[in-house]
C-alpha cells in the first residue's frame, strides 16, 4: 500500500496524538474519525428535535440570548478591567 506525507499544524498534530490509542498507527486514527462522517451518524443532539413545542422552544431561545448577552458583557466588563 502506497502512503502520502501530509503536514498539519502542531496544535492539529497534538490532538491527533491525543485521540491515537497505544495500537493505533495515525492512519488509523484519521480513518476512524472521518469514518464517523462516512457512516452518516447522526449528531446526539438530533434526539432532542420535537421534544419541545414551540412556546417552549422560544422560551429556550429568549434564555439563551439573554445568557450570551450577560456573558458578552461580562467579557467587556473583564477586559476594560485589564
Amino acid at each position: 500500500m502506497s502512503s502520502k506525507n501530509i503536514s498539519l499544524r502542531e496544535d492539529v498534530y497534538e490532538e491527533l496524538k491525543r485521540e491515537k490509542a497505544e495500537d493505533e498507527s495515525f492512519s488509523d486514527v484519521v480513518n476512524r474519525l472521518l469514518s464517523v462522517r462516512r457512516d452518516e451518524e447522526p449528531h446526539p443532539l438530533y434526539g432532542l428535535i420535537g421534544m419541545l413545542d414551540d412556546k417552549e422552544a422560544e422560551e429556550v431561545r429568549e434564555r439563551v440570548e439573554e445568557f450570551r448577552t450577560d456573558v458578552s458583557e461580562e467579557i467587556e466588563e473583564t477586559r476594560e478591567e485589564v
